[in-house]
């Protein structure tokens, strides 16, 4: 066999090991970044509602957001798992589309026709629906991530004293603690 024939073999194992494989290799330190990041933001929602002293969400959201997008493309950047899934093309795309579609809502939407408080219902809901469709494919935890994201996103409105921090015990519990999970599972094999 010469090299350009061995080389061409390789590459369709490669491609039909990629398809076949159902693994998701997403850093969790992208999902940790964007967990703590709402909740952050709906942390300090609640506590202004509370009357507590909090600073204006303009003062911190922009740069928490870049933080977390600065975080996100370093850890995909450093994350090589030697090959890329079908899965993770597919949970990359979920993503990037949900955040995509959420953020134009949120710049053209948020005060002009949808009020704040539902901005961040459209927030937890669509990450929810990304979070249930990559879990349904690849990942238990994130499966359960996105369940606790809807089940607060739901319970919000119910409590509507608490609707911030409602909102910022979903973000743990969708996005923080499936990172930890997975970043547990991936250290201990």
């Amino acid at each position: 066999m010469d090299e350009t024939t061995a080389r061409h073999d390789l590459a369709l194992v490669d491609r039909i090991l990629r398809d076949v494989d159902r693994t998701l290799n997403m850093p969790p330190l992208i999902l940790l970044a964007w967990g703590l990041f709402a909740a952050i933001v709906n942390g300090v929602q609640q506590a202004r509602a509370l009357g507590v002293p909090a600073p204006s969400d303009g003062s911190f959201q922009l740069p928490l957001m870049l933080l977390a997008i600065v975080i996100s493309v370093w850890a995909a950047r450093r994350h090589d798992t030697g090959r890329e899934t079908r899965t993770d093309t597919q949970a990359g795309i979920t993503f990037g589309a949900a955040f995509g579609v959420l953020l134009l809502v949120n710049l053209t939407a948020q005060h002009r026709v949808i009020p704040a408080d539902a901005m961040s219902l459209f927030w937890a809901g669509g990450m929810s629906i990304a979070l249930l469709a990559v879990g349904l494919q690849a990942s238990r935890p994130l499966l359960l991530g996105g369940i606790a994201l809807l089940a607060a996103a739901a319970l919000a409105s119910l409590v509507p004293a608490w609707f911030h921090g409602t909102l910022a015990l979903g973000w743990v519990a969708g996005l923080v603690v499936p990172a930890v999970v997975l970043r547990t599972r991936r250290t201990h094999g």
